[in-house]
């Protein structure tokens, strides 16, 4: 399938990137566009992964301010003696 790009800009950076890679305008332009495409999944997936953060810090802060029911420490439930050694 063809594809015609009517833009000075494109054809003189598409040209020089092709002369300083040593590779044809169409391969040079290629490699060009998917770093780019790469570039913008990893920008997408960090935003949706900084999303998924905050969803974790919410229900983080949910759970933190809840009563305290229990009189076990965080180590005799976890099973650590005062040293930190397993005690099970």
């Amino acid at each position: 399938m063809a594809l015609s790009i009517k833009n000075k800009e494109f054809e003189d950076t598409a040209r020089e990137l092709a002369r300083v890679t040593g590779k044809s305008i169409t391969e040079a332009a290629l490699v060009g566009l998917k770093r780019e495409l790469d570039r913008q999944k990893n920008i997408r997936d960090i935003i949706k992964s900084e999303s998924r953060v905050e969803r974790a810090m919410k229900i983080a802060e949910k759970s933190a301010a809840r009563p305290v029911i229990g009189v076990l420490s965080d180590d005799d439930v976890l099973g650590y003696d005062d040293i930190g050694a397993p005690t099970k």
